[in-house]
C-alpha cells in the first residue's frame, strides 16, 4: 500500500485474465489487488470512476454499413481519415498527439473492444454505472465509466509516463507492464473524478459533435503541455 501526493493506492499490483465461460465482476477484477474490495461495501454517495483502455464504441459509418446503409465514404487521403475504420475521437487523438489508435473495426483491438463493451454493460446492469458520453451526464452521477488511452501520456509503449504524472504513481509498479497501464487508467479516472484538483483536468468531447460521440464514444485525455 502506498501514498503519493494525496493519491492513495490500495493493495498490490496484479494482472488478471477474464475467466473461462463467464464475464468478470468488478469484485473479480479488483480483489486480486485488494481482497477487501466489494461494491456492496461502498457508500451510496461515493464517487466511483473506472477508466477503460479499449474502444467502447465503433465508427458511426461502420455501424451504418453493418445495418444495411450506404455511408458516404470515398477513398481517404490518409488511413486515419477513413470513417469506416476510425471514430471522430481517434482522428482527434491523431490531430492533437500525432498518435494513431488501433481501429476497433479493422484491427485486433476489436477483440478487446467487444470484451470491454460486454463488461461495461454488465457493470451498468449490476451496479448502475453510466458510460460517458453514451449516457447523458447528470450532476448526481456517482458511478461512471470512461474510455482512456494510456499511450497518450507515454513517449513509447514500454516507457514511463511523462514527468508531470510520475509523482502520482505507486513505487511498486514497473513500467512496461499491464499493471502499469492499469495505473494509468486509474490516474485518468482519478483526474476525471477530481475535476482539476491535484491532477490536470481531462478534455471531454466538443459540444458541436455531441451526437457523433454519443454514438461512437470519446477518449478522455490530458491536454498536452
Amino acid at each position: 500500500m502506498g501514498e503519493t501526493n494525496q493519491i492513495h493506492w490500495r493493495g498490490q499490483p496484479a494482472e488478471v485474465s477474464i475467466p473461462d465461460n463467464k464475464l468478470m465482476s468488478l469484485e473479480q477484477l479488483a480483489q486480486p489487488v485488494d481482497p477487501s474490495f466489494n461494491m456492496s461495501n461502498i457508500e451510496e454517495d461515493t464517487l466511483v470512476v473506472i477508466g477503460v483502455d479499449a474502444p467502447l464504441g465503433f465508427p458511426s459509418a461502420f455501424i451504418k454499413l453493418l445495418n444495411g446503409g450506404r455511408p458516404a465514404v470515398m477513398k481517404p487521403a490518409k488511413e486515419i481519415d477513413n470513417p469506416l475504420a476510425y471514430r471522430f475521437t481517434d482522428r482527434e487523438m491523431y490531430r492533437v498527439f500525432g498518435k494513431k489508435a488501433l481501429s476497433a473495426a479493422y484491427d485486433r483491438i476489436g477483440n478487446n473492444a467487444t470484451a470491454a463493451m460486454l463488461h461495461t454493460r454488465l457493470w451498468q446492469e449490476e451496479h448502475e454505472f453510466k458510460t460517458y458520453p453514451f449516457d447523458d451526464p447528470w450532476a448526481e452521477d456517482n458511478k461512471i465509466i470512461i474510455e482512456v488511452y494510456p499511450a497518450l501520456v507515454k513517449e513509447k509503449r514500454f516507457e514511463e509516463v511523462h514527468n508531470y504524472l510520475r509523482e502520482f504513481f505507486p513505487s511498486n509498479t514497473a513500467s512496461g507492464t499491464d499493471a502499469y497501464d492499469a495505473c494509468i487508467c486509474a490516474i485518468y479516472a482519478i483526474a476525471f473524478g477530481m475535476s482539476g484538483k491535484v491532477l490536470p483536468s481531462l478534455q471531454g468531447p466538443p459540444t458541436d459533435r455531441k451526437e457523433e460521440v454519443k454514438e461512437e464514444g470519446w477518449i478522455y485525455y490530458f491536454k498536452p503541455n
